[in-house]
């Protein structure tokens, strides 16, 4: 037999041969590839796992709502890799916008970035964002003037739209800015993202707007929205220390202590929710003249406020305050008339805060007794 030739029967099982070991190869890769898609899937997997127990951890440090949407959108320019993304948060029962804020890149303007996203949910176009649980992409193709200026703002062609819920309860929405094309895989992977988010974010912004609303209510009086006597009474102590510091503005410290006359007649006339509709009108006229943090309602119909600047400032702030409340009341029930007496304290080298409050107590004590409209204790 010539050695060169081989029988045909033997390079038929030769090429049967190298046919199976081709299938068996191509079986060998094809399950490669479906081992190395499933570890990648599983990498990513963790990866969203470990974002999102970062997010519980990082908000459970936040005391604030404004610190627990900046830590939500940390998180979601992370996971959703987009260099730019707006948080708004709304008080659940009202749908009134709270705080809104932004991350960027350098380039886009944060602050107006964060209202036009907190804006963007008033508007008729995006009304579904607050019953609908969906995620949504926004694109230049087929948007209202809304979403233009929105996507305007991001420096975006497409951007996705994550409404939050926490308890069944609207309380924001997440706008990220998308790549300016992408593959479906690319795209399904954000999408899948983003689902992962938007439980979590949304509970955990629920939590911190329940949580900012009972230590409203802790502090603040619950007919008038003012600090109480507690809050006022550690304000007082930081502007004496500004005193003590002898800082700008505040050469001369104050306490006014202001009572509202004629509630009883009030009460008889229109019952208790006629007194607390004027004593939710002063309180609103008294934030017209001094910022909250320098006002308290002390309950009944005291109210407190905290002058500081030059000497006679207390004396000045009563002088306006009086005015403010003894101007005519138009309610809805009608147009109340009310006369106040004033106590003013004006703060010593020695005065302790609470030392400062009492004093002003009894000069607005003496004021009613003798019938004067201020009564200053310098």
């Amino acid at each position: 037999m010539d050695l060169g030739t081989v029988p045909i029967g033997d390079a038929a099982h030769a090429e049967g041969g190298i046919a199976e070991l081709a299938a068996a190869l191509e079986s060998i890769e094809s399950r490669l590839a479906g081992q190395t898609s499933e570890l990648v899937r599983l990498r990513r997997a963790n990866e969203l796992n470990q974002a999102l127990l970062d997010l519980h951890v990082a908000c459970t440090r936040q005391r604030s709502i404004a610190g627990t949407a900046r830590q939500i959108g940390a998180v979601a320019s992370a996971m959703l890799r987009s260099p730019v993304v707006a948080v708004s948060a709304f008080e659940p029962t009202r749908l009134k916008p709270h705080v809104g804020v932004a991350i960027g890149d350098g380039l886009v303007n944060e602050e107006h970035l964060a209202t036009v996203a907190t804006q963007l949910v008033g508007d008729a176009e995006f009304a579904w964002m607050r019953t609908e649980n969906r995620l949504a992409v926004l694109s230049l193709e087929g948007c209202g003037p809304s979403g233009a200026t929105l996507l305007a703002e991001l420096h975006a062609e497409r951007a996705l739209l994550v409404p939050l819920f926490g308890q069944g309860e609207f309380v924001g929405c997440i706008a990220a800015k998308l790549p300016k094309s992408a593959s479906v895989v690319d795209d399904m992977g954000l999408f899948e993202a983003a689902a992962s988010l938007q439980g979590h974010a949304g509970e955990l912004l629920h939590l911190a707007l329940v949580l900012d609303e009972l230590r409203r209510r802790a502090l603040h009086d619950a007919v008038t929205g003012l600090p109480n006597l507690a809050v006022f009474e550690q304000r007082l102590v930081r502007a004496l220390a500004r005193r003590a510091a002898h800082q700008d503005g505040h050469r001369e410290v104050a306490v006014i202590l202001l009572q509202v006359l004629g509630v009883g007649r009030i009460t008889d006339a229109h019952g208790a929710t006629g007194v607390q509709a004027v004593l939710r009108e002063i309180a609103s006229r008294l934030l017209e003249i001094a910022p909250e943090h320098d006002l308290g309602h002390l309950g009944a119909s005291h109210f407190a406020l905290i002058a500081h600047g030059e000497p006679g400032a207390g004396i000045d702030l009563a002088r306006t305050a009086s005015e403010a409340v003894e101007t005519p009341l138009v309610l809805p029930f009608g147009t109340v008339e009310v006369r106040c007496h004033l106590g003013v304290a004006v703060a010593r080298d020695a005065d302790t805060a609470g030392h400062v409050i009492r004093r002003a107590e009894t000069a607005a004590r003496i004021a009613r007794t003798t019938d004067e409209h201020i009564v200053v204790d310098e």
